[in-house]
């Protein structure tokens, strides 16, 4: 099938693929986007610019989600609906744009369907239209001349580029449910937020990319439910409507390392999968202030939001969030003590070249939770690729390591279970301990963090960066003022 195939679809059945790296081909994106689905059809309209068909619109809608960002030959490619690719202007009069500037005038005729706009300072006019023209060739059939056009119509622009507007205001509902219903069993607070999607504000398109910052890995740390006919979550459902007064589909998005939950609005499944992605982000810096700081210059629309919900400059207002403050910077913070292995451990025997030192770090709980928001992102300052260079080995009752659980112990630290985090390309290694699995893989990247950043000399860099305060606390509480851990006895 070639590229002209796709206009026998409709347009909710296709998916808008772009950003492909040039050398991309349709065999490329056939195969990739074939790890999810059957696609009917997968084709290059043109250079970096792609589409690919289902057989339905639900199948094209799991298929923007699940694909968006993702990689072809090292690029992060973009996913949206091909309805929003497509001209959005009202049925024009041919698209005019008249000049009346000192330039001269200018005249762009259009076809039809379209509309004609223009800008300052220069007074660009432009007009074009339709006939059915395939929307990624319009910008090919725009005429551009000098003087003062004034005609709007909102065309199609390939990229969605636009400036940001802060007076787009999003409709935030704050929602309780009883402490006895199933989400709070799942150790979640009774509260969050819960945003009703809207097309066009702008937070929305960039809610993956948010939350993705916020929390690293999304498929692993965040687990979304749809519910749509209420059936999972009828309680939630009940609340939603008390707040927003009429009945909603709802999708419900929760970080169980951050313990926070958001729930997003929307008929459709990709509103409500774009807008529970914002709220979670939300619930996580309302609990963490300092999440949100390094936010702010590339997401101006998220910080918007915060701004809208209290949280100003990347802090609540009114001190909302729970644990330590770190504006004050107060109160016990996650224990960490440095530990040697014996050198018959695998970890020194293995033939990986890790030494037999590293820093352990233990999670104490949900009350502590903020100090590890931002292990990922530490992390990743000193990791350039933490999936690829990163081997987590988990050992939660200390079967393959016992030497580790007992080095634990000679430092002073509690018996609990643990995780291993090694990087041998650099020649580190660290233990997290807690008693979960997400809380142990938090704890053991922020130990290889420390343990990296202290071999590489940039430990002092790290304390002092102003978006980890909590990382520069919790070393000073445990006497890493130097950026050395204090030792104790070898086992």
């Amino acid at each position: 099938m070639g590229a002209e195939d796709h206009n026998s679809f409709e347009a909710a059945q296709k998916v808008w693929v772009g950003n492909l790296p040039a050398e991309a081909t349709s065999e490329d994106l056939d195969a990739h986007f074939r790890q999810l689905g059957a696609p009917l059809l997968c084709v290059l309209l043109r250079k970096g610019v792609g589409v690919v068909a289902y057989g339905s619109a639900e199948e094209a809608e799991t298929s923007i989600s699940a694909f968006n960002g993702s990689e072809i030959g090292g690029m992060a490619i973009k996913t949206d609906s091909w309805a929003a690719k497509q001209g959005k202007g009202k049925e024009g009069k041919g698209g005019k744009a008249a000049g009346k500037g000192k330039d001269g005038k200018g005249k762009g005729g259009g076809f039809g369907k379209g509309a004609g706009w223009g800008w300052g300072p220069m007074g660009m006019g432009m007009g074009w239209g339709g006939w059915g023209m395939d929307p990624w060739m319009m910008g090919k059939a725009a005429m551009w001349m000098k003087g003062g056009g004034k005609d709007k119509g909102g065309g199609w622009d390939e990229d969605k580029s636009h400036t940001f507007s802060s007076n787009q205001r999003v409709s935030c509902y704050a929602i309780t449910v009883d402490a006895s219903s199933a989400i709070p069993a799942q150790g979640m607070p009774t509260d969050a937020p819960a945003l009703a999607y809207e097309k066009g504000i702008d937070v929305f398109g960039s809610g993956t990319h948010i939350l993705g910052e916020l929390v690293g890995d999304i498929a692993t740390e965040v687990l979304i439910t749809h519910d749509a006919d209420w059936e999972t979550y009828p309680e939630v459902g009940a609340a939603v409507k008390a707040a927003t007064g009429e009945e909603n589909c709802f999708a419900i998005a929760m970080c169980p390392s951050a313990g926070v939950w958001g729930i997003g609005v929307a008929n459709g499944w990709k509103g409500r999968e774009a807008s529970c992605k914002v709220a979670l982000a939300l619930a996580i810096c309302r609990a963490n202030a300092p999440a949100a700081k390094s936010l702010g210059n590339r997401y101006p629309e998220f910080m918007a939001l915060l701004r809208q919900q209290g949280v100003k400059g990347g802090r609540a207002a009114g001190g909302g969030g729970g644990g330590a403050s770190f504006g004050g910077m107060s109160g016990d913070t996650p224990p960490i003590h440095m530990i040697s292995v014996p050198a018959d451990s695998v970890i020194v025997a293995g033939g990986l070249g890790l030494p037999a030192e590293g820093p352990g770090v233990m999670h104490p709980g949900k009350h502590m939770k903020e100090y590890f928001s931002n292990a990922h992102s530490i992390l990743s300052e000193l990791v350039e690729d933490v999936a690829a260079e990163v081997v987590f080995e988990d050992d939660p009752d200390a079967k393959a390591l016992p030497e580790v659980a007992a080095a634990w112990a000679a430092a002073g630290g509690e018996e609990n279970c643990f995780c291993i985090a090694k990087c041998t390309s650099l020649g580190c290694w660290g233990v997290g301990l807690a008693p979960g699995w997400k809380g142990r893989e938090s704890a053991a990247k922020m130990a290889l963090a420390i343990a990296i950043a202290q071999n590489m000399g940039k430990l002092e860099e790290l304390s002092a960066n102003p978006n980890y305060p909590e990382f520069g606390y919790m070393l000073s509480k445990n006497g890493i003022g130097d950026g050395q851990p204090k030792k104790k006895r070898k086992v």
